[in-house]
This record gives structure tokens, C-alpha cells and sequence, in this order.
């Protein structure tokens, strides 16, 4: 029994699937990272396209106002974003023609789910900028 057991220590046999096991865990950790690599960028990428589509309302309205908040969370709502983690910073009404307007959206936590597989939690922030000129003259009455 002994020597069977030193020539199974001795042996290599069984070293093919320990290599098979870990290089599946290795592409599944790669493939979730990658996952949440591409959410990360659409979620960015559907923040950027929501504060483009303000950035132009506020253009023609001067400014921004809290319909130009409620349009924006209207706007991130279709896309699948929750308003509540998106923080909102615009110019405010009134600017002259030709005067910048911006507009700040930032997600608070953006956590990374591709790395809670290998037992890291770790969140993150995204930020978009915005901006433009206002298009309208307002005339200051007597």
C-alpha cells in the first residue's frame, strides 16, 4: 500500500485537469472584468448622451432649471439609469447670448462587479462634462 502511494505521489498523472480548472477560473475572472469594463463605458456613454441632449434644451432656454432636472432624469431613466445616484450641476438661468453654459453629471458609486468574483469591492466614480453657449438675446426692459 505504502509504495502505492509514493509511486501516486511520484506520479503526474491528474496535472492536465488542475491546469484545465485554473485556466477556467482565470478566463472567467477575465471575462467578468471585461463585462464590467464595457458597463462601465455605456454607463458613461449614456450619462455624456443625456447631458448633450440638456446641455441643448438649456441652450435655447438660457440656463438651466428644475425642468431642466426633471428632463434629464426623465432622459437617464430611459436609458436605464437610476436619477437618485446621479448628481446634477448646471449653469442657472439667465445668461446673456453667447455666454457658456456646463453642466457637471456625476455618478456617485459606480461599483466594478466583475471584481466581487476574486473578493474585491470597489467603487468607483464617473463624471461627464458638458458644454455650450447660449443661443438666445434677452432684452432688459425700462
Amino acid at each position: 500500500m505504502i509504495k502505492k502511494l509514493k509511486q501516486f505521489k511520484r506520479s503526474e498523472r491528474g496535472d492536465g485537469w488542475l491546469w484545465l480548472l485554473f485556466s477556467i477560473l482565470i478566463f472567467t475572472i477575465l471575462g467578468l472584468i471585461s463585462v464590467s469594463i464595457v458597463n462601465y463605458q455605456m454607463t458613461k456613454s449614456n450619462v455624456k448622451t443625456a447631458a448633450n441632449e440638456t446641455l441643448q434644451i438649456m441652450k435655447v432656454e438660457n440656463g438651466s432649471t428644475e425642468a431642466t432636472r426633471q428632463r434629464f432624469n426623465t432622459l437617464l431613466t430611459k436609458m436605464g439609469i437610476d436619477p437618485a445616484r446621479v448628481e446634477f450641476e448646471a449653469t442657472p438661468q439667465m445668461v446673456q447670448r453667447g455666454d457658456a453654459l456646463e453642466i457637471t453629471a456625476r455618478v456617485k458609486e459606480y461599483e466594478i462587479i466583475g471584481l466581487k468574483a476574486i473578493g474585491v469591492n470597489y467603487k468607483t466614480s464617473i463624471e461627464v462634462h458638458s458644454s455650450g453657449l447660449a443661443h438666445k438675446y434677452i432684452r432688459k426692459g425700462d
